[in-house]
């Protein structure tokens, strides 16, 4: 299964799919792309995404950087608990310490 994303409102983007290494690269260039040009605040919801590997972690880095260096708010919402998981193996588990779970 591919990855996609979706731009749900001017500060809401929805990732859905396999979010691993063969998948990411195009969501990656998408995502940086709307979170440059949107607003002061973004949310990124991962409710449809079905699996993940090391590159979703590498993917919200990213995205993160982005975010700071154009002083975005940026929160996630509904973050798979595999992805959680592998944050915290590699001591990055702070990195979502602003999930929205509602």
């Amino acid at each position: 299964m591919q990855a996609s994303v979706e731009v749900r409102a001017a500060d809401e983007v929805a990732l859905s799919g396999d979010l691993r290494f063969a998948t990411v690269s195009g969501v990656r260039e998408r995502l940086e792309r709307l979170i440059a040009t949107g607003e002061s605040h973004c949310v990124v919801d991962f409710s449809a995404v079905t699996s993940v590997d090391s590159a979703a972690l590498s993917l919200w880095l990213c995205c993160q950087r982005e975010a700071q260096e154009r002083n975005i708010d940026l929160q996630a919402r509904y973050v798979p608990e595999d992805l959680l998981s592998i944050a915290g193996l590699v001591g990055l588990g702070h990195l979502f310490s602003s999930v929205i779970s509602e």
